[in-house]
């Protein structure tokens, strides 16, 4: 996959704080499968989830991010303070 376009992901994700903490955390699962596949150990996180020419795990997530194999989901419990927050106005 060629260069990813920032907002093209900032736009998927919604909220561009979100996306950085989405991809550096992947970027961090993917780091840490490569060093354990170096020493021979198992790693507890997926493995990259696509085909990629990339060496560089921030490439590799943001990549991720960009074909919809990582993405962000609000908890429920945000949704519902959300409401009473509405309700109580």
């Amino acid at each position: 996959m060629g260069k990813v376009a920032i907002d093209d992901l900032k736009n998927k994700i919604g909220n561009r704080y979100i996306l950085t903490i989405l991809a550096s955390k992947r970027a961090r699962h993917i780091k840490s499968c490569i060093n354990a596949d170096k020493y021979m150990r198992t790693c507890k996180w997926p493995k990259p989830l696509l085909e990629t020419d990339s060496k560089k795990p921030l490439t590799i997530a943001l990549e991720e991010i960009a074909e919809g194999k990582i993405y962000y989901k609000e908890s429920k419990k945000k949704e519902e303070k959300e409401q009473e927050e509405e309700e109580s106005k």
